[in-house]
């Protein structure tokens, strides 16, 4: 194996020559400039609505939300089963993220009842409980690294406990996470799969019959349903678990911060008004849409005059979908008196796959909203540090430094 993808890929005959943008999505073009989502939508709405990229192996993408919905809807054509762009950096195949209906329903059976309306309220006021603690003590120092002292702190250890593994070692999972997330040499993705899944193993082996009610306790003792095949099963449901708790909802705070600490006013109508928290919150997740995945075609398919052969990959772009301007009116605006409904976007998917923890990350996003921003005095940007951004598949801020009077 090897961590080296080629520059680009030569374009494949049936390819129109009109459809190819050199598109990287890990770095598109005035990425510096303008931050990811403008970046983004410079470079591809002003285009075809479905591109052929030579980046990274060469894959197709859709640009629209009409498009990605379908996308993310027909999975028997467009498969979940590889999702990684470029392929190489799938090391190993989570479950059941990478496994289509109508096996993909028995794994997701496993993780479901931890995200009922009833846990989920349950874990909506142990985030806000964490909340307050955490907002009282950054309180006194006038400034803080967000990402470091709250971002990542608050929904990953909403996640540990949900999971019961030590808060004591959090920084360290979370570093095991990102590489697994936003590395993109394929040696720094085998390392920590390899560590990630060494001391899963040990765990799922600990909590084997056990009478836990946590998440990973659920999933060891999957080994004892008649359904269950292989040690794999349960280490790649563990592992997906894992890697998926400790990095999306941490970038989606940087977003919303980063945002209510350059909009002084949002953010003071926010304390003078909570009772549209609940509005503006999906609002926020309609506008700062994440995850960038991929699809691989099963079958050779011609959609809206495009042919897909079969094996080619599709990347569906989150990240886009939200600020489609067919579909909103002035989408790169967070409009406080839009409403918008779960349904209305694509931020978390559609079809089988939509995303399982959707309810708590909206419950951790609101719960932000209401305490955090409502108790904190009004903070903005320090205007003597950087704040980085990153794309590719999940876009965030690498750190976000804030001050307050």
């Amino acid at each position: 194996m090897t961590n080296t993808i080629p520059q680009l890929t030569p374009k494949p005959d049936h390819v129109p020559a009109h459809l190819v943008v050199d598109f990287d999505y890990v770095r598109p073009e005035n990425l510096k400039e303008l931050g990811v989502y403008r970046a983004v939508k410079r470079q591809l709405h002003s285009g075809p609505d479905i591109i052929w990229t030579p980046r990274h192996g060469g894959h197709w993408m859709v640009t629209r939300a009409e498009d990605v919905r379908f996308v993310q809807e027909n999975y028997a054509i467009f498969s979940h089963e590889e999702f990684m762009i470029p392929r190489q950096l799938m090391v190993r195949k989570p479950i059941p993220l990478a496994v289509d209906p109508p096996i993909h329903a028995r794994y997701r059976a496993v993780i479901n009842p931890a995200f009922t309306p009833k846990a989920v309220a349950r874990m909506r006021e142990d985030a806000r409980a964490l909340t307050i603690e955490l907002a009282e003590k950054m309180l006194p120092n006038g400034q803080c690294e967000f990402l470091a002292e709250f971002g990542r702190v608050m929904p990953v250890t909403m996640f540990l406990r949900m999971v019961d593994l030590p808060l004591d070692r959090r920084e360290e999972f979370v570093e095991w996470g990102i590489a697994i997330i936003s590395s993109y040499d394929l040696q720094s993705r085998i390392e920590a799969n390899q560590r990630i899944n060494d001391y899963l193993q040990t765990v799922l082996d600990e909590r084997e019959g056990g009478e836990g009610d946590d998440l990973l306790t659920r999933v060891a003792n999957w080994r004892r349903n008649p359904r269950f095949e292989s040690d794999e099963e349960t280490l790649s449901m563990a592992s997906l678990l894992f890697v998926g708790g400790l990095d999306t909802v941490a970038a989606s705070l940087s977003y919303i911060t980063h945002y209510l600490a350059t909009h002084p006013e949002k953010q003071q109508r926010l304390r003078d008004e909570p009772e549209i928290i609940g509005r503006v919150s999906e609002e926020f997740i309609r506008r700062f849409g994440l995850s960038n995945t991929g699809r691989i075609l099963t079958q050779d398919f011609e959609y809206k005059g495009v042919l897909f052969k079969k094996d080619e990959m599709i990347m569906v772009p989150n990240n886009l979908s939200g600020i489609d301007e067919r579909v909103w009116d002035d989408p790169l605006e967070v409009d406080f008196d839009r409403e918008v409904k779960p349904g209305d976007h694509n931020t978390f998917g559609n079809g089988p796959h939509k995303c399982v923890g959707a309810p708590l990350a909206r419950a951790e996003i609101q719960v932000f909203l209401e305490e955090f921003v409502g108790r904190m005095p009004m903070f903005r940007l320090d205007p003597d540090r950087t704040h980085v951004e990153h794309c590719g598949s999940v876009p965030g801020f690498d750190e976000l430094y804030l001050r307050w009077d």
